[in-house]
Protein backbone atom coordinates (compact mmCIF):
# COMPACT_ATOMS: atom_id res chain seq x y z
CA UNK A 1 0.00 0.00 0.00
CA UNK A 2 1.55 3.19 -0.65
CA UNK A 3 1.04 6.61 1.59
CA UNK A 4 0.57 9.88 -0.19
CA UNK A 5 3.10 12.54 1.41
CA UNK A 6 0.61 14.01 3.91
CA UNK A 7 -0.01 10.66 5.65
CA UNK A 8 3.37 10.24 6.55
CA UNK A 9 3.85 13.76 8.02
CA UNK A 10 0.36 13.60 9.98
CA UNK A 11 1.88 9.69 11.34
CA UNK A 12 4.91 11.83 12.53
CA UNK A 13 3.37 14.43 14.16
CA UNK A 14 0.86 12.31 16.10
CA UNK A 15 4.10 9.82 17.78
CA UNK A 16 5.72 12.84 18.25
CA UNK A 17 2.66 14.44 20.07
CA UNK A 18 2.49 10.72 22.03
CA UNK A 19 5.89 10.86 23.08
CA UNK A 20 5.75 14.02 24.39
CA UNK A 21 2.74 13.83 26.42
CA UNK A 22 4.15 10.25 28.08
CA UNK A 23 7.52 12.26 28.86
CA UNK A 24 5.72 14.85 30.47
CA UNK A 25 3.52 12.02 32.44
CA UNK A 26 6.64 10.21 33.79
CA UNK A 27 8.60 13.82 34.77
CA UNK A 28 5.34 14.74 36.80
CA UNK A 29 5.33 11.29 38.63
CA UNK A 30 9.09 11.15 39.13
CA UNK A 31 8.66 14.85 40.91
CA UNK A 32 5.50 13.78 43.05
CA UNK A 33 7.84 11.00 44.27
CA UNK A 34 10.69 12.90 44.57
CA UNK A 35 8.69 15.32 46.97
CA UNK A 36 6.96 12.55 49.04
CA UNK A 37 10.67 10.83 49.65
CA UNK A 38 12.11 14.50 50.45
CA UNK A 39 9.02 14.89 52.65
CA UNK A 40 9.30 11.25 54.47
CA UNK A 41 13.58 12.29 54.62
CA UNK A 42 12.54 15.39 56.54
CA UNK A 43 10.74 13.95 59.09
CA UNK A 44 12.73 10.79 59.52
CA UNK A 45 15.59 13.39 59.97
CA UNK A 46 14.08 15.69 62.37
CA UNK A 47 12.78 12.27 64.39
CA UNK A 48 15.97 11.01 64.23
CA UNK A 49 17.70 14.58 65.49
CA UNK A 50 14.94 15.01 68.36
CA UNK A 51 15.54 11.20 69.46
CA UNK A 52 19.54 11.85 69.90
CA UNK A 53 19.08 15.11 71.68
CA UNK A 54 16.52 13.36 73.64
CA UNK A 55 18.76 10.56 74.68
CA UNK A 56 21.64 12.71 75.18
CA UNK A 57 19.39 14.93 77.45
CA UNK A 58 18.17 11.78 79.39
CA UNK A 59 21.94 10.23 79.41
CA UNK A 60 23.19 14.03 81.00
CA UNK A 61 20.52 13.96 83.29
CA UNK A 62 20.95 10.41 84.85
CA UNK A 63 25.31 10.89 84.70
CA UNK A 64 24.79 13.74 86.82
CA UNK A 65 21.88 12.19 89.07
CA UNK A 66 24.51 9.31 89.48
CA UNK A 67 27.31 11.39 90.27
CA UNK A 68 25.29 13.77 92.35
CA UNK A 69 24.48 10.60 94.53
CA UNK A 70 28.78 9.28 94.61
CA UNK A 71 29.24 12.81 96.06
CA UNK A 72 26.47 12.80 98.70
CA UNK A 73 27.51 11.04 101.30
CA UNK A 74 24.15 10.54 102.77
CA UNK A 75 23.02 9.29 99.95
CA UNK A 76 23.86 5.30 101.27
CA UNK A 77 19.90 4.69 101.55
CA UNK A 78 19.70 5.38 97.99
CA UNK A 79 22.56 3.72 96.45
CA UNK A 80 25.48 1.57 97.56
CA UNK A 81 28.33 3.43 97.42
CA UNK A 82 31.85 2.88 99.36
CA UNK A 83 34.20 5.43 100.15
CA UNK A 84 36.50 3.71 97.81
CA UNK A 85 33.79 4.19 95.06
CA UNK A 86 33.87 7.87 96.30
CA UNK A 87 37.46 8.24 95.93
CA UNK A 88 37.34 7.04 92.54
CA UNK A 89 34.43 8.98 91.22
CA UNK A 90 36.72 11.87 92.41
CA UNK A 91 39.62 11.23 90.63
CA UNK A 92 37.38 10.42 87.50
CA UNK A 93 36.11 14.28 88.26
CA UNK A 94 39.34 15.67 88.59
CA UNK A 95 41.22 14.10 85.58
CA UNK A 96 38.25 15.58 83.09
CA UNK A 97 37.37 18.66 84.42
CA UNK A 98 40.82 20.78 84.22
CA UNK A 99 43.10 21.09 81.35
CA UNK A 100 46.62 20.30 81.56
CA UNK A 101 47.85 24.06 81.03
CA UNK A 102 45.25 25.76 83.45
CA UNK A 103 46.40 23.23 86.06
CA UNK A 104 50.48 23.99 85.07
CA UNK A 105 49.59 27.78 85.55
CA UNK A 106 48.13 27.52 88.74
CA UNK A 107 51.21 25.46 89.84
CA UNK A 108 54.07 27.16 88.76
CA UNK A 109 54.09 30.15 91.06
CA UNK A 110 54.20 27.60 94.05
CA UNK A 111 57.66 25.82 92.60
CA UNK A 112 60.92 27.38 93.12
CA UNK A 113 64.56 26.60 92.47
CA UNK A 114 66.49 26.04 95.15
CA UNK A 115 70.70 27.12 94.71
CA UNK A 116 72.87 26.00 97.35
CA UNK A 117 76.64 28.06 96.71
CA UNK A 118 80.18 27.40 98.76
CA UNK A 119 82.49 30.03 98.62
CA UNK A 120 85.79 29.99 97.03
CA UNK A 121 88.01 28.84 99.97
CA UNK A 122 91.42 29.04 101.17
CA UNK A 123 92.92 25.28 102.68
CA UNK A 124 96.27 25.44 104.44
CA UNK A 125 98.13 22.14 103.55
CA UNK A 126 101.42 22.23 105.99
CA UNK A 127 103.42 25.56 104.52
CA UNK A 128 101.44 25.30 101.32
CA UNK A 129 97.69 26.47 100.64
CA UNK A 130 95.11 25.82 97.82
CA UNK A 131 92.58 27.50 96.74
CA UNK A 132 89.07 26.45 95.52
CA UNK A 133 86.95 27.50 93.12
CA UNK A 134 83.14 28.58 93.72
CA UNK A 135 80.02 25.84 93.64
CA UNK A 136 76.98 25.90 93.27
CA UNK A 137 74.30 22.86 93.12
CA UNK A 138 70.69 23.16 92.26
CA UNK A 139 67.54 22.11 92.63
CA UNK A 140 63.46 22.48 93.38
CA UNK A 141 61.40 23.26 96.46
CA UNK A 142 57.63 23.73 96.66
CA UNK A 143 56.28 26.40 98.93
CA UNK A 144 54.60 24.45 101.75
CA UNK A 145 53.13 27.83 103.50
CA UNK A 146 52.53 31.89 102.79
CA UNK A 147 55.08 32.46 105.14
CA UNK A 148 57.86 31.53 103.63
CA UNK A 149 58.66 27.72 104.48
CA UNK A 150 59.87 25.63 101.31
CA UNK A 151 59.73 21.98 101.15
CA UNK A 152 62.90 19.89 99.11
CA UNK A 153 65.26 17.41 99.47
CA UNK A 154 68.11 16.70 102.23
CA UNK A 155 70.77 15.91 99.34
CA UNK A 156 69.48 19.12 97.60
CA UNK A 157 70.65 21.23 100.75
CA UNK A 158 73.27 18.84 102.43
CA UNK A 159 76.22 21.17 100.81
CA UNK A 160 74.64 23.86 103.18
CA UNK A 161 74.72 21.28 106.12
CA UNK A 162 78.93 20.45 105.35
CA UNK A 163 79.98 23.97 104.93
CA UNK A 164 79.29 26.98 107.40
CA UNK A 165 80.51 29.54 104.87
CA UNK A 166 77.49 28.46 102.06
CA UNK A 167 74.48 29.89 101.20
CA UNK A 168 71.37 29.10 99.71
CA UNK A 169 69.51 31.26 97.37
CA UNK A 170 65.58 30.64 96.55
CA UNK A 171 64.64 31.57 92.93
CA UNK A 172 60.62 31.72 92.22
CA UNK A 173 58.72 31.42 89.01
CA UNK A 174 58.57 35.37 88.21
CA UNK A 175 62.07 35.72 88.34
CA UNK A 176 62.72 37.03 91.47
CA UNK A 177 64.95 36.04 94.51
CA UNK A 178 65.58 35.59 97.74
CA UNK A 179 68.13 34.25 100.70
CA UNK A 180 66.92 31.12 102.42
CA UNK A 181 67.66 29.85 105.65
CA UNK A 182 68.07 26.31 106.27
CA UNK A 183 65.64 24.96 109.21
CA UNK A 184 66.46 21.76 109.36
CA UNK A 185 67.25 18.69 107.18
CA UNK A 186 66.52 14.90 108.24
CA UNK A 187 69.14 12.32 105.90
CA UNK A 188 67.02 9.13 106.72
CA UNK A 189 63.95 10.39 104.62
CA UNK A 190 65.69 12.60 102.24
CA UNK A 191 63.27 15.55 103.31
CA UNK A 192 64.48 19.43 104.22
CA UNK A 193 62.38 22.70 105.12
CA UNK A 194 63.98 26.07 104.08
CA UNK A 195 62.19 30.01 105.53
CA UNK A 196 62.50 32.74 103.54
CA UNK A 197 61.61 35.99 104.66
CA UNK A 198 58.71 37.50 102.50
CA UNK A 199 56.42 41.00 103.59
CA UNK A 200 53.95 39.47 101.04
CA UNK A 201 51.90 36.09 101.15
CA UNK A 202 53.64 33.15 98.84
CA UNK A 203 52.06 31.56 96.64
CA UNK A 204 51.58 27.90 98.38
CA UNK A 205 50.96 24.49 96.85
CA UNK A 206 47.66 23.06 97.21
CA UNK A 207 48.29 19.98 99.43
CA UNK A 208 46.57 17.09 98.07
CA UNK A 209 46.50 13.59 99.60
CA UNK A 210 48.53 10.15 98.48
CA UNK A 211 46.68 7.59 100.26
CA UNK A 212 43.78 7.64 97.56
CA UNK A 213 46.34 7.43 94.69
CA UNK A 214 45.13 5.09 91.95
CA UNK A 215 47.73 3.46 89.40
CA UNK A 216 47.03 5.03 86.49
CA UNK A 217 46.04 8.38 87.05
CA UNK A 218 47.59 11.51 85.48
CA UNK A 219 51.10 12.81 87.18
CA UNK A 220 52.59 15.90 86.56
CA UNK A 221 56.49 16.99 87.88
CA UNK A 222 57.67 20.70 87.70
CA UNK A 223 60.95 21.27 88.21
CA UNK A 224 64.27 22.53 87.53
CA UNK A 225 65.85 19.56 85.28
CA UNK A 226 69.36 19.87 84.82
CA UNK A 227 69.52 23.80 86.97
CA UNK A 228 68.05 27.15 85.74
CA UNK A 229 68.56 26.88 81.83
CA UNK A 230 65.42 24.70 82.40
CA UNK A 231 63.80 26.03 85.32
CA UNK A 232 59.82 25.21 85.84
CA UNK A 233 59.78 22.24 83.58
CA UNK A 234 56.60 20.74 83.22
CA UNK A 235 56.50 16.41 82.38
CA UNK A 236 53.83 14.67 82.32
CA UNK A 237 53.14 11.18 82.92
CA UNK A 238 50.87 9.12 84.87
CA UNK A 239 51.27 7.30 88.51
CA UNK A 240 53.11 4.13 87.58
CA UNK A 241 53.59 1.87 90.93
CA UNK A 242 52.58 2.51 94.38
CA UNK A 243 54.44 1.80 97.66
CA UNK A 244 57.32 1.05 96.27
CA UNK A 245 60.35 0.15 98.52
CA UNK A 246 63.38 1.54 96.76
CA UNK A 247 66.83 1.00 98.32
CA UNK A 248 69.52 4.14 98.60
CA UNK A 249 72.35 5.08 100.50
CA UNK A 250 69.86 5.97 103.14
CA UNK A 251 68.43 2.75 103.61
CA UNK A 252 64.79 1.59 102.36
CA UNK A 253 61.97 4.27 101.19
CA UNK A 254 58.10 4.00 100.76
CA UNK A 255 58.02 5.89 97.20
CA UNK A 256 55.42 6.60 94.36
CA UNK A 257 56.54 5.56 91.29
CA UNK A 258 56.46 7.54 88.14
CA UNK A 259 57.08 7.59 84.06
CA UNK A 260 56.89 11.41 84.43
CA UNK A 261 60.26 12.50 83.31
CA UNK A 262 62.46 13.03 85.97
CA UNK A 263 65.83 14.56 85.74
CA UNK A 264 68.46 15.86 88.25
CA UNK A 265 67.59 19.28 89.57
CA UNK A 266 63.94 17.78 89.75
CA UNK A 267 65.03 17.01 92.99
CA UNK A 268 62.30 18.36 96.08
CA UNK A 269 60.07 19.97 92.94
CA UNK A 270 56.32 18.75 92.53
CA UNK A 271 54.63 16.21 91.48
CA UNK A 272 51.00 16.66 91.28
CA UNK A 273 47.59 15.16 90.08
CA UNK A 274 45.11 16.43 87.27
CA UNK A 275 43.87 19.04 89.79
CA UNK A 276 47.15 20.49 90.54
CA UNK A 277 47.05 19.02 94.29
CA UNK A 278 50.40 17.96 95.36
CA UNK A 279 51.09 13.95 95.79
CA UNK A 280 54.51 13.60 96.17
CA UNK A 281 57.81 15.31 96.59
CA UNK A 282 60.29 14.32 93.85
CA UNK A 283 63.29 12.60 95.07
CA UNK A 284 65.21 10.54 92.71
CA UNK A 285 65.22 8.35 89.86
CA UNK A 286 66.96 5.02 88.16
CA UNK A 287 69.79 6.33 86.45
CA UNK A 288 70.85 3.69 83.89
CA UNK A 289 71.81 3.18 80.17
CA UNK A 290 69.14 0.74 80.45
CA UNK A 291 66.38 2.01 82.08
CA UNK A 292 63.65 5.07 81.07
CA UNK A 293 61.39 6.54 82.37
CA UNK A 294 61.31 5.35 85.99
CA UNK A 295 61.35 8.47 88.81
CA UNK A 296 60.47 8.39 92.39
CA UNK A 297 58.35 10.78 94.50
CA UNK A 298 58.01 10.54 98.23
CA UNK A 299 54.39 10.29 98.97
CA UNK A 300 53.37 13.85 100.05
CA UNK A 301 51.38 12.29 103.20
CA UNK A 302 54.61 10.93 104.31
CA UNK A 303 56.68 14.14 103.48
CA UNK A 304 54.22 16.66 105.86
CA UNK A 305 54.36 14.67 108.94
CA UNK A 306 58.22 14.76 108.73
CA UNK A 307 58.43 18.51 107.43
CA UNK A 308 55.97 19.36 110.46
CA UNK A 309 58.44 17.71 113.14
CA UNK A 310 61.23 19.36 111.44
CA UNK A 311 59.55 22.43 111.68
CA UNK A 312 58.24 22.45 115.29
CA UNK A 313 61.17 20.58 116.37
CA UNK A 314 64.18 20.66 114.33
CA UNK A 315 64.37 17.11 114.12
CA UNK A 316 61.82 13.98 113.66
CA UNK A 317 59.94 13.48 117.36
CA UNK A 318 60.29 9.97 118.61
CA UNK A 319 62.11 8.28 115.86
CA UNK A 320 64.27 5.27 117.76
CA UNK A 321 68.05 5.32 117.11
CA UNK A 322 70.65 2.16 117.69
CA UNK A 323 73.72 4.85 117.21
CA UNK A 324 75.11 2.24 114.80
CA UNK A 325 76.12 5.07 112.04
CA UNK A 326 77.78 3.06 109.50
CA UNK A 327 78.47 -0.38 108.51
CA UNK A 328 79.59 -3.31 105.93
CA UNK A 329 78.15 -6.51 105.06
CA UNK A 330 80.38 -9.20 106.03
CA UNK A 331 79.87 -12.01 103.10
CA UNK A 332 80.50 -15.42 103.26
CA UNK A 333 83.39 -15.07 101.04
CA UNK A 334 85.45 -11.81 102.99
CA UNK A 335 84.06 -14.27 106.08
CA UNK A 336 86.50 -16.85 104.69
CA UNK A 337 89.66 -14.52 103.46
CA UNK A 338 89.19 -12.15 106.91
CA UNK A 339 88.47 -14.62 109.52
CA UNK A 340 85.39 -12.51 110.41
CA UNK A 341 81.85 -14.25 111.15
CA UNK A 342 78.85 -12.98 108.72
CA UNK A 343 77.12 -9.49 110.02
CA UNK A 344 77.33 -6.13 110.19
CA UNK A 345 81.07 -4.66 110.22
CA UNK A 346 80.76 -1.79 111.95
CA UNK A 347 82.65 1.26 110.76
CA UNK A 348 81.05 4.34 112.85
CA UNK A 349 79.25 4.65 116.26
CA UNK A 350 78.10 7.81 117.27
CA UNK A 351 79.44 9.31 120.51
CA UNK A 352 76.72 9.00 123.37
CA UNK A 353 74.48 6.52 121.45
CA UNK A 354 73.15 3.33 122.48
CA UNK A 355 75.31 1.40 120.52
CA UNK A 356 78.03 2.83 122.80
CA UNK A 357 76.18 2.20 125.95
CA UNK A 358 76.03 -1.21 125.09
CA UNK A 359 79.89 -1.79 124.50
CA UNK A 360 79.83 -2.02 120.59
CA UNK A 361 82.77 -0.10 119.20
CA UNK A 362 84.47 0.36 115.65
CA UNK A 363 85.28 -2.91 113.75
CA UNK A 364 82.80 -4.99 116.14
CA UNK A 365 80.58 -7.07 114.07
CA UNK A 366 76.83 -7.04 114.85
CA UNK A 367 75.74 -11.26 114.20
CA UNK A 368 71.82 -10.10 115.56
CA UNK A 369 69.78 -7.92 116.23
CA UNK A 370 66.14 -8.29 118.15
CA UNK A 371 66.40 -12.11 117.74
CA UNK A 372 67.03 -12.00 113.92
CA UNK A 373 69.97 -12.41 112.74
CA UNK A 374 71.69 -9.17 110.14
CA UNK A 375 74.59 -8.41 107.79
CA UNK A 376 73.09 -5.16 106.27
CA UNK A 377 72.62 -1.49 108.13
CA UNK A 378 69.15 -1.63 106.16
CA UNK A 379 68.00 -4.89 107.96
CA UNK A 380 68.32 -3.03 111.35
CA UNK A 381 66.87 -0.11 110.58
CA UNK A 382 63.71 -1.70 109.30
CA UNK A 383 63.73 -4.37 112.61
CA UNK A 384 64.26 -0.90 114.60
CA UNK A 385 61.00 0.75 113.18
CA UNK A 386 59.05 -2.16 114.71
CA UNK A 387 59.92 -0.87 118.35
CA UNK A 388 59.76 2.96 119.61
CA UNK A 389 62.34 4.83 121.83
CA UNK A 390 62.85 3.45 125.24
CA UNK A 391 62.32 -0.60 123.72
CA UNK A 392 65.11 -2.29 125.20
CA UNK A 393 66.19 -5.25 122.76
CA UNK A 394 68.65 -8.34 122.26
CA UNK A 395 72.13 -7.93 120.75
CA UNK A 396 74.54 -10.31 119.86
CA UNK A 397 77.81 -9.14 118.17
CA UNK A 398 81.68 -10.59 117.73
CA UNK A 399 83.89 -8.10 120.01
CA UNK A 400 87.01 -7.98 117.52
CA UNK A 401 89.67 -6.60 120.19
CA UNK A 402 88.98 -9.89 122.08
CA UNK A 403 87.63 -12.24 119.62
CA UNK A 404 84.62 -13.06 121.61
CA UNK A 405 81.18 -13.00 121.26
CA UNK A 406 78.94 -11.05 122.91
CA UNK A 407 75.36 -11.28 124.44
CA UNK A 408 74.12 -8.27 125.19
CA UNK A 409 70.70 -5.44 125.23
CA UNK A 410 70.42 -2.27 123.45
CA UNK A 411 68.19 0.50 124.79
CA UNK A 412 66.81 2.72 121.89
CA UNK A 413 66.91 6.17 122.32
CA UNK A 414 65.83 8.88 120.35
CA UNK A 415 67.12 9.86 117.19
CA UNK A 416 67.76 14.09 117.01
CA UNK A 417 69.36 14.13 113.69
Amino acid sequence: MDFEPSSISNESEYKKNVVGTRKKSVTTILAVISLILSATLIVALGKTVSFFKDETARLSEEYEKKLALLKDNGSQNQIDVTQGDLNQAQIIIDESSFALSTVVSAVRPSVVCVCVTVPSQTIDYGFTQYQTEAATSTGSGIIWTSDGYIITNQHVVETAQQYASAYITVLFDDGTETEGTLIAADKQTDLALIKVETTNPLSQATIGSSADLMVGQTAIAIGNPLGLEYANSVTVGIVSGLNRQVTGENGVSTMIQTDAAVNPGNSGGALVDASGKVIGVVSAKISSTEVEGIGFAIPIDDAIKIVSGLKEFGYVKDRPATGIAAGTEITASMSRRYRLPQGLYVTEITAGSAAEAAGIKKYDVILSFDGKTVTTLNEIEALKKEHKVGDTVSLRYYQYRTGKTIETTLTLTEDKG
